[in-house]
């Protein structure tokens, strides 16, 4: 009977350490690269200066949280509240930071390439314009 209700104690005590350390698995570390990648989706696309500002903050950012986020899941560097990855954690952990990674890289591909093609339409249409009067000033001195 004592060793029951010992082992009953024992059991207890290991379950509220784990739930005291948080080590339960319960609740996990939030991303913050998904929110980031959210963001950088949403900021209005214009072939000027300021966008290209913006994009270059946001795809900072988003590198920053890369890095913060490999510290955090190879073991080296704490939480915000300063825990640190289990050892069993961490592999899902660096599992899906790079499948954060891959999505922010694609996303920043995408933005990119379609921002560069209005520039690319803008040229190409202030060189017809060119072209056109270039074409009207020659037929009016000839």
């Amino acid at each position: 009977m004592a060793r029951s209700i010992l082992i009953l104690v024992l059991c207890f005590s290991f379950s509220a350490h784990a739930d005291l350390f948080d080590f339960g698995g319960d609740k996990e570390r939030e991303s913050r690269i998904p929110n980031l990648i959210e963001k950088l989706k949403g900021l209005e696309m214009k072939a000027d200066p300021a966008y290209d500002d913006a994009f270059n903050l946001h795809v900072k950012a988003i590198e920053n949280a890369v890095e913060e986020e490999k510290l955090y899941c190879s073991g080296e560097a704490p939480d915000n509240q300063g825990k640190m990855l289990p050892a069993a954690q961490k592999q899902l952990c660096m599992r899906e930071l790079k499948k954060n990674y891959i999505e922010a890289t694609e996303t920043i591909f995408d933005l990119k390439k379609k921002y560069l093609g209005i520039i690319h339409k803008k040229q190409i249409d202030k060189l017809g314009e060119i072209q056109s009067k270039l074409k009207s000033d020659i037929e009016k001195n000839f």
